[in-house]
């Protein structure tokens, strides 16, 4: 298979190599996903003795589309993230050991593994998936199973807390777990329903104190290298502390049901769908994060760092939000406040059945909201979305030039407009405005430069006429402020009214 074009290499004579790769990739989708995927993995090695890494990660990104467990793609996945990132090329070379069915090749990465960890500079943690269990037997048998089935032996281990089950099976099931697992799984049952964040609070303290801990709702169901590209987002920088992935039901966090199903289907063939929309689309991406100041519990990976940081009383999660409900909210606030980026991976998906009605939804989610209002003093709905029709008018503006464009938003809050512009159009340059040293605390987080107070005296840093947009209400911000910052025909955009050129 593919001979000539590996002979061609092999004997470097590149451009000819070239031609026969451009044969070759016209039938890509007339092969099997194993044969597309060599294909893919040819081209990349073809990319990278001319130098062109960029090609070179498209291929690999290809072909895992094709094979996302391909354990050559992955180590050449390694090696491109050598010199740029340490931590990200020892998660890769992981997953290549893991997929890795080739006695030889296998123990040429363990080697490579081998010597990353006696690198100082290598931080990664193993992990400690944290499920916080409810009834549902059925979808946990998967959650549990989706763990084992995608995660490396020796890089994590399990700890369940069971809320006081009512549904038959449950317990008997997670003790036979308990009981037969070749891998540290720990099982607390809890006499009573003590609500999610007090159960998860109870089933952090029990994790190894050396792992990162990723919480995840029994209801909801691992893609493959979905905790992967979750890690990877995770050891991206130092100040990264938390990471959530998209789904089919989580707020804020969901892939457009369009994409999915005209109407959501049982459960078995909802799994299967959103795993194939997973297929094609977790993998390797050139910008694959969206800075967030909250994530939704759904499915939390958070840093040991990070836990170090804002819960060194063991409260992970406030209990003062018990049952349920804006708890995660709260922990986003605390995160961003003790300095730390939370992300939104574009390449990690994770199936939600969508929650089991525990905790009383509708009249748990007025308490929480409230509860929320009183400890921090203000309501986090009036901050949570963006500015949609602003952020949307900028994209395009952004798309059309396809270049450089700055943004000053004098509607920042705490940055939501700026984290979906720079979501969709990640070159803007988003500057925001906002009226707190708290609003721009977080803000800092989503936005490439910040200020704070009075909207129209406070002193800007920025040169006057030097901004391409800016959002501005009238309502609240003079139209002679909005004109000194606007360079000549740039535009105004601002809900009470048309916009300005």
């Amino acid at each position: 298979m593919f001979d000539k074009l590996t002979e061609l290499i092999s004997n470097g004579e590149y451009n000819e190599a070239l031609y026969e790769f451009q044969e070759e990739f016209f039938h890509i989708d007339e092969r099997t996903p194993d044969e597309a995927a060599k294909l893919c993995i040819l081209e990349a090695s073809l990319w990278e003795v001319l130098s062109d890494s960029q090609a070179e990660f498209d291929a690999i990104a290809r072909g895992l589309s094709y094979n996302p467990g391909d354990y050559e793609l992955f180590y050449m996945l390694g090696l491109y993230y050598l010199n740029l990132n340490i931590d990200q090329a020892y998660l890769c070379m992981e997953m290549a050991a893991f997929y890795c069915d080739d006695e030889a090749d296998r123990e040429v990465i363990l080697d490579t593994l081998s010597d990353l960890k006696c690198t100082p500079s290598v931080r990664v943690r193993n992990t400690s998936i944290m499920i916080l269990s409810y009834n549902d037997l059925e979808i946990m048998k998967d959650c549990i199973k989706s763990v084992e089935d995608f995660c490396p032996a020796g890089t994590y281990e399990i700890v369940v807390v069971d809320n006081a089950s009512t549904q038959e099976g449950v317990r008997e099931y997670l003790r036979e777990k308990r009981d037969s697992a070749d891998y540290p799984f720990i099982l607390i049952e809890n006499e009573e329903n003590v609500g999610f964040p007090k159960g998860c609070n109870i089933g952090a303290t029990a994790c190894n104190k050396d792992n990162d801990i990723f919480f995840l709702n029994n209801d909801a169901v691992l893609m493959q290298n979905s905790l992967f590209f979750l890690r990877m987002g995770l050891y991206d920088s130092r100040d990264v502390g938390a990471c959530s992935a998209f789904s089919n039901s989580a707020s804020l966090q969901e892939v457009d049901s369009n994409d999915l199903w005209d109407e959501k289907p049982p459960y078995k063939e909802a799994v299967e769908i959103f795993r194939q929309y997973a297929r094609k689309n977790g993998v390797p991406k050139h910008l694959p994060y969206i800075k967030r100041f909250r994530l939704t519990g759904f499915a939390l990976l958070l840093s040991r760092d990070a836990v170090g940081s804002i819960a060194a009383d063991g409260q992970v999660f406030d209990e003062a939000f018990s049952p349920a409900y804006f708890e995660d909210d709260d922990l986003g606030i605390r995160l961003a406040r003790a300095g730390f980026n939370q992300y939104l991976c574009k390449n990690s998906f994770i199936y939600h059945n969508g929650g089991n009605g525990s905790f009383g939804a509708s009249k748990g989610m007025e308490e929480g909201r409230q509860r929320f209002i009183d400890k921090w003093g203000f309501d986090i709905w009036g901050y949570s979305l963006p500015w949609f029709e602003a952020a949307d008018a900028v994209i395009e503006l952004a798309k059309e030039r396809k270049g450089y464009l700055k943004v000053l938003d004098f509607t920042c809050g705490f940055g939501a407009t700026a984290s979906y512009i720079k979501s969709q159009c990640p070159g803007v340059f988003v500057a925001g405005v906002c009226r707190t040293s708290f609003e721009a605390g977080i803000a800092r987080h989503m936005t490439d430069d910040v200020v704070y107070g009075e909207l129209n005296t406070v002193r800007l840093p920025w040169k006057s006429h030097s901004f391409d947009v800016v959002l501005a209400e009238t309502l609240f911000v003079n139209k002679a402020r909005i004109g000194e910052m606007l360079r000549e025909g740039g535009i105004h955009i601002g809900n009470d009214q048309e916009d300005e050129k």
